[in-house]
């Protein structure tokens, strides 16, 4: 385990060797006889921490804090001092420092000193993690609509301000079930509390209550998906999966406002909103006896269908160019846009995957271009050909046979993921002939 790393800063050889004596065991330390050489080794170490004395020939400690906080400002700073005063400690906290410590200092306090401030710098650093993740999140959390239907659908998002009431959403797969529900919980006075999402596959008779209502452990319960949600929203997703006695006993938990604790006996509350999604209409479930009825009812107050990506058409570019300027900074790379050919390619797709699949297609192309517009050639070969347009048949007589073959082959590959087998049984020849088309046009590359 790497240690923490910590510069006593002090023109006193017996301070600095005490110090270094004290805490050399625990921590990585570096010595400094005035400002500047603790500036020197700030520039080129990774410091964690820094003890300095006040009155120090040429630069002295508020200085050097000064100076620390404007080179690396996450470093915490200690201040030596045989002369504090109060205004004194004014004006080294106002400068960033973190403590000020009095000579001649007790050991026991310094170490304990030391430590806590340590303590409170991995908090620091693990705050500013999940900060930026949660600054990531929200970022994501965005619906880009052109299409005049998903308009509407975000106006009524907005309406729901206000309003708790049970939401269900139906789609396609990779519309943005998901998105949608975190955007309502987003704009929810339930925004504050927890989003806690149920794979509802996973949903049967026998796993209801260990996972939605929790089970009791040797000497803890350990609490279910209905208490983690607790004063937030609990997201079903694909509760067309639920077995019939699953969704019957939903339907009892949602009625009753209530569900059982792992003790037995003992119910509490449900105090979470509802939102569910499904690939399937579940109003014609329910018309084929399919799904329960009364489920139905208690998730269906408020419902949204989203349209997939090829019924809105407009919305193609804009989303793509989304996920071109957010992987471009994951990946610190710069592109300006797409080639019109990509452009062109992108809005004749029919995109089965919906907006996932546009995600991932982008995500796969900024990974491997390396140019400032992204070109066809970095896009799924079976993209350019649509199974419902006519290039591939125009291809065929337009280009030489090799190019026309290799794409063939290369679209074939692309659908089955490299399986050989699949691809040349779809192709209609043997596994020899594909494996020595493969060398031929170095696509095993």
């Amino acid at each position: 385990m790497t240690k923490n790393r910590i510069l006593v800063v002090d023109d006193n050889k017996n301070v600095l060797e005490g110090l270094n004596l004290l805490l050399g065991e625990k921590y990585d330390t570096f010595l400094a006889f005035d400002g500047e050489s603790a500036l020197e080794i700030i520039r080129n170490k990774d410091i964690d921490l820094v003890i300095t004395d006040m009155v120090m020939p040429g630069i002295n400690g508020l200085e050097l804090l000064e100076k620390i906080k404007e080179l690396k400002p996450d470093i915490t700073v200690v201040i030596l001092t045989g002369h504090g005063t109060i205004e004194l400690a004014v004006e080294a906290i106002q400068k960033g420092a973190a403590d000020l410590i009095e000579k001649p200092f007790q050991v026991d306090k310094i170490l304990i000193d030391v430590e806590n401030l340590m303590k409170l710098r991995q908090l620091e650093r693990k705050n500013r993690v999940l900060q930026r993740k949660l600054v990531l999140e929200e970022r994501k959390l965005q619906f880009i609509a052109e299409n005049e239907n998903m308009k509407k659908v975000m106006k009524r998002v907005k309406a729901l301000r206000q309003n708790d009431a049970n939401v269900l959403i139906a789609g396609e797969s990779g519309v943005g079930k998901e998105l949608l529900a975190r955007i309502i919980h987003k704009y929810s006075s339930r925004r504050e509390y927890p989003f806690v999402k149920v794979n509802c596959g996973l949903i049967t008779a026998a796993t209801f209550n260990e996972i939605l209502c929790g089970r009791k452990g040797e000497t803890l319960e350990k609490p279910g998906m209905f208490a983690l949600a607790e004063g937030g929203t609990i997201f079903f997703d694909h509760l067309e999966k639920m077995d019939a006695q699953s969704q019957s006993m939903l339907a009892d938990v949602l009625r009753n406002g209530q569900y059982q604790m792992p003790s037995g006996g003992v119910y509490a509350r449900l105090n979470a909103r509802v939102i569910s999604s499904s690939r399937e209409t579940i109003a014609e479930l329910v018309d084929r006896k399919k799904f329960n009825e009364e489920l139905f009812y208690l998730v269906n107050i408020m419902d949204f269908i989203l349209p997939p990506l090829r019924k809105r058409r407009e919305d193609i570019m804009p989303i793509a160019e989304y996920f071109l300027r957010r992987f471009s900074k994951e990946t610190g790379k710069r592109f300006k846009g797409y080639t019109v050919e990509v452009a062109n390619i992108f809005n004749r797709y029919d995109w089965p995957g919906n907006v996932r699949e546009l995600e991932n297609v982008v995500e796969r192309a900024v990974f491997s271009a390396n140019r400032i517009n992204v070109g066809a050639k970095f896009l799924p070969v079976g993209m350019k050909f649509n199974k419902r347009s006519p290039e591939i048949v125009l291809k065929l007589f337009t280009e030489k046979m090799e190019e026309a073959e290799e794409a063939l082959i290369r679209y074939t590959l692309d659908k089955y993921r490299g399986n050989i087998m699949k691809a040349s049984k779809a192709m209609g020849i043997t596994r020899a002939t594909l494996y020595n088309k493969i060398k031929r046009y170095k696509l095993d590359k």
